[in-house]
């Protein structure tokens, strides 16, 4: 749970604030009304803050000085203000804030809490700086770490190729043109071979007056480019911009592997990734087990209870199952009222042991639906021998479900 520092002197104002990020993000708002508050707040050693949101004007520091305070105590800080000017905004950002934002506008509540909630994801995403200019680093990892990232940085290009190797979950990279070794230009192309737009972003940057350059880098697989000097304010506008339309992709993909029913993954994602792991086990790196589970007169219920329990019967299977396995496991909806688990690393016995004991957990335990419970069992082929496919472990799967079918349903055949 985080902790927020809110300084406002409108009670009203702190107030809605308060209400608005506590019932958003995962954080408790210490609210102060002035600047004698906020350092007794600060200074109790139980509080540990990690953004700083601060009017400038207060009846105890007219003239801004509570974000001097603030941000010599190591807050990250944004400023809520209720006036505008040049001048006053530049004397902001020379100061190193996270963001200035006008109170006038009460749409800019909204933008402030997306803000808080944009500054605490990022403390999980990293990003490489690839600059050989000892200054310009340092600046870009300032500014980087002013919003929580986790900053990494390389001299040239051949030092960012061995940072990004060391660290491939690396999502955004900020590199100059012209460095030794490798430049930018080129550590984009290399770069682009193995990790997609859609994975890792790339933004330029440069000095140079050459027209085609940002051209060149666009073309070249970078997703932005940006000419120096900028100024802070967009620096932050492009970095945001950049990081968002990764996350948006990724939600994207995320719903595309989903079953809309069950929230289990879809067959598109096992049959992706299922083959991956197929070619894994062929090289001896991992073994693998392939389960299919067909709910057993799943017609029955439907028919007799109606398409609506027939799918509670659905989410509560599907429930069980993804508490019952690994994350190395992958649990899927196979189609209609089938299931599908491919498990790695799981010998025959266990195979043997797992699925009966599931099947005879699944049996004794209802859905309940208001004062009614509903019992169902399950069938299960499993393939626990090594195949050449993932298709050739889903048809031995398929004939060995028949078969526990066949033989009178509830109950498991392995082979």
């Amino acid at each position: 749970m985080d902790n927020i520092l809110l300084v406002e002197d409108s009670k009203s104002l702190a107030l809605l604030l308060k209400n608005s990020l506590e019932a958003t993000l995962p954080c408790t708002v210490h609210w102060a009304d002035g600047l004698a508050k906020t350092k007794a707040l600060v200074a109790n050693p139980e509080l540990t803050f990690s953004v700083g949101i601060l009017d400038i004007n207060l009846p105890d520091a007219p003239r801004g000085e509570v974000v001097d305070f603030v941000l010599s105590r190591g807050i990250p800080s944004i400023v809520f203000a209720g006036e505008f000017s040049t001048d006053l905004q530049k004397s902001l950002w020379s100061r190193t804030i996270i963001d200035y934002v006008l109170k006038e506008d009460p749409n800019n509540i909204g933008y402030l809490v997306g803000l808080v909630r944009r500054v605490m994801a990022n403390r999980n995403i990293k990003v490489l700086v690839a600059d050989d200019s000892k200054a310009s680093r340092l600046e870009l990892t300032n500014l980087l770490t002013i919003h929580q990232y986790q900053v990494f940085a390389a001299a040239d290009g051949q030092e960012a190729l061995d940072l990004l190797g060391e660290h491939p979950d690396i999502r955004l990279l900020l590199t100059d043109h012209y460095m030794p070794r490798v430049n930018g230009l080129e550590l984009v192309k290399r770069i682009r071979h193995s990790h997609p737009k859609d994975e890792l972003a790339i933004v330029a940057l440069s000095a140079t007056d050459a027209s085609t350059l940002p051209a060149q880098f666009i073309k070249g697989g970078a997703n932005d480019f940006l000419k120096k000097p900028y100024t802070t304010e967009e620096f932050y506008c492009r970095i945001t911009q950049n990081i968002e339309l990764l996350e948006q992709i990724a939600r994207i993909k995320e719903h595309a592997h989903l079953d809309f029913l069950t929230n289990l993954h879809n067959r598109r994602y096992f049959f992706d990734l299922g083959r991956k792991l197929v070619a894994s086990a062929r090289r001896g790196h991992i073994e693998l087990t392939l389960a299919l589970f067909d709910i057993d007169h799943f017609k029955r219920i439907n028919d007799t209870f109606g398409h609506d329990t027939g799918d509670l019967v659905l989410k509560n299977l599907a429930h069980f199952l993804r508490k019952r396995f690994r994350e190395t496991d992958i649990v899927c909806r196979y189609g209609g009222e089938e299931f599908c688990i491919l498990a790695t690393n799981m010998s025959r016995d266990h195979a043997a042991t797992l699925f009966d004991d599931l099947r005879r957990r699944i049996a004794a335990t209802p859905v309940v639906i208001g004062e009614r419970e509903i019992t169902f069992t399950v069938s299960i082929g499993v393939c626990a021998a090594p195949k050449g496919s993932l298709e050739e472990m889903i048809q031995q799967a398929d004939v060995l479900l028949y078969q526990a079918k066949q033989n009178g349903r509830n109950r498991i055949a392995l082979r």
